[in-house]
């Protein structure tokens, strides 16, 4: 297809939080200078980690136990609430200022990178959904991103499966997010959160057959492929973004001065 846009694709190994969250901001500034093309990043953390949305208190978390446990604590470039990554999938989409679709603002590009993951959803079989706007949850007040609804993120009977949240990396697009496999209930211990009368499920709650890691990013790829009219290519980190993944992880997300911003 003539109009397919050429994204490059990453597959990156289990990592620690501040390595993970210094390579999504490391790419999102080369893609927005230009010297990479848009790309979309998939990966999952070792150890455990819970990611504090940029605005969230470091108090929600209790640090102590966290220690205990062997749970990293990081907080994130972008909005959102508190996810413990344990068992899920985390997707990172990065795009320059002047693609098409930071141009068309911020729900807009939400909406439209939703549709691509809900459309590789459906491809597994599962009812995917996203979520209208006015839903509304008795412990959306939790600090917890799966106990709290949020406009057009994405739901499957009833289930909130893909938390998601996006910021602006010098005025170009960085979103990620995680997709579900299993909820830990050592989330509600970390941020001492009410546990809900009924309890979350993940995509191994919902599929008869649980599709491999592979599977699950080959579908996600292929529904934003369709939806979103872009030519996934494999690719690397550039040794620029290498070079700043190791600077911003050091400066920034190991540092307790980000941490305790708020």
């Amino acid at each position: 297809m003539s109009n397919m846009e050429t994204w490059r694709l990453l597959i990156s190994p289990p990592g620690p939080g501040a390595q993970q969250m210094a390579q999504d901001q490391a790419i999102a500034e080369a893609v927005q200078s230009g010297a990479s093309p848009p790309t979309l990043r998939f990966y999952t953390w070792w150890p455990r980690a819970i990611s504090l949305g940029y605005r969230q208190p470091v108090d929600l978390v209790d640090r102590p136990l966290a220690q205990t446990l062997g749970v990293d604590i990081v907080r994130r470039v972008t909005g959102g609430d508190a996810i413990l990554h344990s068992d899920d999938l985390t997707y990172a989409i990065a795009l320059p200022q002047n693609h098409r679709l930071a141009q068309r603002g911020v729900l807009a590009s939400y909406m439209a990178i939703s549709d691509g993951l809900v459309a590789g959803l459906t491809s597994l079989g599962l009812r995917a959904t996203s979520a209208p706007v006015d839903r509304a949850w008795k412990g959306q007040e939790s600090g917890l991103c799966y106990l709290t609804p949020s406009r057009h993120e994405i739901w499957i009977d009833g289930y909130k499966i893909v938390a998601s949240a996006q910021g602006r990396i010098h005025g170009g697009v960085l979103q990620h997010g995680s997709l579900l496999l299993s909820h830990d209930d050592d989330a509600y211990r970390l941020t001492r959160a009410s546990v809900p009368e009924t309890p979350l499920h993940g995509i191994r709650n919902l599929l008869p057959q649980v599709p491999t890691i592979g599977a699950l990013v080959q579908a996600l790829t292929e529904g934003l492929h369709q939806e979103m009219a872009m030519n996934p290519e494999p690719g690397s980190l550039s040794s620029a973004e290498l070079r700043r993944l190791d600077e911003l992880a050091r400066i920034r997300y190991s540092d307790t001065t980000w941490l305790h911003r708020c």
